[in-house]
């Protein structure tokens, strides 16, 4: 069986790109039947930055990102990738060694989470070698400092890691009139990396009337943070030095969040790993036919995901 997905060109809601093009051409007829010169180049500008530049990096994502399934593996030929990932154009992975799936920012999250607890060793930026025996024996760790980090089972909130969490509180702030003084106490919390955990904003936030669909997503976006399997995580291709440089600009969030939804295909010891850097650019028809093949000819995975991001996966269908 061989199957190939490449990125869509178009976005999977046809008229995203239609009314705007529609419209912008009525625009047109209408300044040449009143010889308006800017109602003629005009809209002809606007419609060459949207949709024009965005179905132009989709159809440059098109042509040179390619993911390829055979009847034993699958291939990703990747010209294009992201600036913080440093794999090479060509990844593979047999479907025999696939045993976990999860999102890139799970992996960025959990090694900053160890930076951060590892702060004082000034362990570079560069390094993508995070399993124990390596770090103990380059940078001098202490095991049992190390050994801590393995047993947390809620690992330290960083700036990087609490976005998510910090999102969804904001969204229930004005959803639900929040008082000032219970924002202050969550924002205490949140420097004492300790208290600040899902049980602790459940208690919090009882005196308001949360829904229980917005209790739920705060506590996936700590699921995001919380990992109990750390073996994956540990050999990394990311580039932390630039990832963390980028997320501290003014839109971090925004420019690291496209690296962030990266898919990675991981051997048991992340050995062997394949980064999906495009695979949102499929459309969704694609995306759930991928994974659908993946997990059908590689049963037992385990999906490191927040029940959201499995839905998205998915779609209705269980995996």
């Amino acid at each position: 069986m061989t199957a190939a997905f490449r990125p869509a060109v178009l976005p999977d809601d046809k008229r995203l790109f239609s009314y705007p093009i529609i419209i912008g051409l009525a625009v047109c007829a209408v300044g040449v039947f009143l010889v308006n010169v800017i109602m003629i180049v005009l809209p002809l500008i606007i419609l060459a930055v949207f949709p024009g530049l965005p179905v132009l990096f989709h159809l440059v994502y098109h042509i040179f990102v390619k993911i390829e399934i055979l009847s034993d593996k699958i291939i990703v030929t990747d010209h294009v990738s992201d600036s913080v990932v440093k794999i090479k154009s060509h990844q593979e992975i047999a479907f025999s060694e696939i045993r976990y799936i999860y999102y890139l920012g799970k992996e960025i999250n959990l090694l900053s989470n160890l930076r951060s607890r590892l702060k004082k060793f000034k362990i570079p930026a560069e390094e993508m070698n995070y399993t124990k025996g390596h770090l103990i024996d380059h940078y001098g760790i202490p095991e049992d400092v190390y050994e801590k980090f393995e047993e947390s089972s809620q690992k330290t909130l960083t700036d990087f890691t609490a976005t998510g969490v910090l999102m969804k509180l904001d969204e229930i702030y004005r959803k639900y009139n929040v008082t000032a003084e219970t924002k202050g106490s969550i924002k205490k919390a949140l420097k004492n990396d300790s208290n600040f955990n899902f049980e602790y904003l459940k208690t919090a936030l009882s005196h308001h009337v949360v829904s229980a669909a917005d209790l739920e997503d705060l506590g996936d976006e700590f699921a995001t943070i919380d990992a109990d399997i750390l073996t994956p995580f540990l050999l990394t291709k990311v580039n932390l030095a630039k990832y963390l440089k980028v997320a501290k600009q003014r839109n971090g969030a925004h420019l690291t969040a496209r690296t962030d939804n990266g898919l990675v295909l991981s051997s048991e010891n992340g050995t062997n790993k394949v980064y999906l850097m495009r695979f949102h650019d499929l459309s969704r028809a694609d995306l759930h036919r991928f994974i659908g093949t993946v997990n059908s000819r590689r049963p037992g995975i385990s999906y490191l995901v927040t029940k959201k991001e499995h839905k998205h996966l998915f779609g209705n269908r269980i995996g």
